[in-house]
């Protein structure tokens, strides 16, 4: 089976990592969307060097890796850091994650398409609208830590690695 997933707030926790940047910086939110794109500038480098995984993400990637093979498809862009691509690759890389591929600049559409390109079976997002526009090519969608009415949601990567158990013989 391939399976696709998102990387910021899937695998990494980053609206945590973000908000402790905020914190750091008296700031409780952005007053305006030029504001929002200068601390990011600023500090999305650091940030992603300091994100960490959701809990048991690594340990059930390798237990997936082991009969499936793995992709992230992400929004990440150089929109705010011309090394946030190899910052994001460096951090696969470092902490050993069995992806096969990483797909940057992706948002909705563009992950429905990249989905349907490779094959993919299975993807998992924690974007409402990313797994909607996923979901009308055919492809099985989870949508992690995130509610909608209609789609299958899963709060943690021990239950994902169950769900996907029960129901993929995976």
């Amino acid at each position: 089976m391939k399976i696709a997933i998102d990387f910021d707030d899937t695998i990494v926790d980053t609206t945590k990592k973000v908000k402790e940047y905020l914190k750091k910086y008296n700031l409780k939110e952005f007053a305006n969307f030029e504001e929002k794109r200068n601390f990011y500038i600023k500090h999305i480098d650091d940030i992603t060097k300091n994100l960490e995984l959701k809990p048991n993400a690594k340990k059930v990637l390798n237990e997936l890796s082991k009969c499936n093979e793995l992709y992230i498809i992400t929004a990440r862009s150089s929109y705010y850091s011309n090394n946030l691509k190899k910052l994001t690759r460096d951090f696969v890389k470092f902490n050993q994650l069995p992806i096969k591929k990483i797909y940057f600049d992706c948002f909705e559409e563009d992950k429905a398409k990249i989905c349907k390109k490779l094959g993919i079976d299975l993807f998992i997002d924690d974007s409402i609208n990313n797994c909607l526009a996923v979901e009308k090519y055919g492809i099985k969608v989870l949508l992690f830590n995130n509610y909608y009415d209609g789609l299958k949601s899963i709060d943690n990567w021990l239950n994902l690695l169950n769900y996907i158990k029960e129901n993929n013989n995976g």
